[in-house]
């Protein structure tokens, strides 16, 4: 792979930013993935229509910021907008797992996606500079 002149010149909350949505994208993947194989998504037998498509949603989501996290460390024009779009629907991945865990009493996982929220945040506005 060579470096265009436009990734050389990122600041390193830029590549930073594409590295984690790279990270993040892959995680939901093989956390959906994981839950899939091993049957334990339970909204799954009761509601199915909606919990494929919400599934399809995170999938997306995930691909998302893959792309956008490729594009950012290889100084794509496209990635930025791709990046915010990206961004956005994770945040929306967040406050569906943060209600969902919170109506649990799951306070561990809560606190564990409101830092990813944060972190989403953080880079998101920082990649932009």
């Amino acid at each position: 792979m060579s470096t265009s002149p436009a990734a050389i010149n990122q600041s390193p909350l830029t590549r930073g930013a594409g590295r984690f949505a790279i990270v993040v994208g892959i995680a939901l993947i093989a956390i959906w993935a994981w839950l899939l194989i091993t049957g334990d998504v339970p909204d799954l037998d009761t509601d199915p229509l909606a919990m494929w498509f919400h599934i399809a949603g995170e999938i997306v989501t995930a691909l998302a910021l893959i792309a956008a996290g490729w594009g950012l460390l290889t100084g794509a024009t496209w990635a930025r907008k791709l990046h915010i779009l990206a961004s956005g629907m994770l945040l929306v991945v967040v406050i569906h797992a943060v209600a969902w865990y919170g109506e649990r009493g799951d306070v561990w996982m809560v606190v564990a996606f409101l830092a990813l929220a944060v972190l989403a945040v953080f880079f998101a506005i920082r990649a932009e500079e």
